[in-house]
């Protein structure tokens, strides 16, 4: 009897060692269940959808057409106080004639004569000058100055054309009418008139040539 106690405390011992292992067992395969469950299902991966980036629109800008700069041109037909003859310096046929007065035809040149603006026969106007008592014009059948014409009007009188010839020693355009003679100094303006006897000589208060008459004597 004292034996056998014992070894049944054992055998129970035993029985209950493996009843416990086997809860403990169990309860770990459980929680491994659950991890298992718990744990998200993989999904398909979503496609994402990216817009296609747009190239902003190019601004359009309007370049400002630049003003051509007004190229200065002899348009005056005709010569008054605020007239600038040449302005451009290049070389010219004749001078303006004065504004108001219109250069001649040639039935009109016949028959009267040429004007201090010339005209007809004698379209270039070589030399003006304006003194106290007369206005003078030298017109060039051409721009040589080689054929031309004295033309003067006294202040209050009737214009006087006359051929005329050019003295290189005084350097002056000359003319004749009977008693009367008439010499315009070509690098002054000055105007001299002799007549009767007597000499009247005029400054000019505005004088201009083309500056191709010949120096020749």
């Amino acid at each position: 009897m004292s034996q056998s106690a014992p070894r049944s405390r054992s055998v129970f011992i035993g029985l209950a060692v493996v009843v416990v292992a086997a809860v403990i067992a169990i309860a770990v395969w459980r929680l491994g269940g659950e991890d298992d469950a718990a744990e998200p299902l993989s999904t398909a991966p979503q496609e994402t959808t990216t817009a296609p980036t747009t190239a902003p629109s190019p601004v359009e800008t309007t370049t400002p057409t630049p003003t051509p700069t007004p190229t200065p041109t002899s348009t005056a037909s005709c010569e008054g106080p605020d007239t600038l003859f040449n302005e451009e310096g290049t070389e010219q046929d004749s001078l303006l004639p004065d504004c108001g007065v219109a250069p001649v035809t040639r039935p009109e040149q016949e028959k009267s004569g040429l004007g201090l603006a010339c005209g007809g026969s004698y379209p270039v106007i070589l030399y003006k000058t304006t003194t106290a008592g007369a206005k003078t014009s030298i017109c060039g059948r051409d721009a040589s100055g080689e054929d031309f014409r004295f033309v003067t009007q006294p202040k209050g009188g009737d214009v006087v054309d006359l051929k005329g010839d050019y003295d290189g020693q005084l350097d002056a355009f000359t003319a004749k009418d009977g008693d009367t003679s008439y010499l315009v100094q070509a690098y002054d303006g000055t105007l001299v008139v002799e007549q009767d006897g007597k000499t009247s000589k005029q400054k000019a208060s505005d004088w201009i040539s083309l500056d191709n008459e010949p120096d020749t004597d």
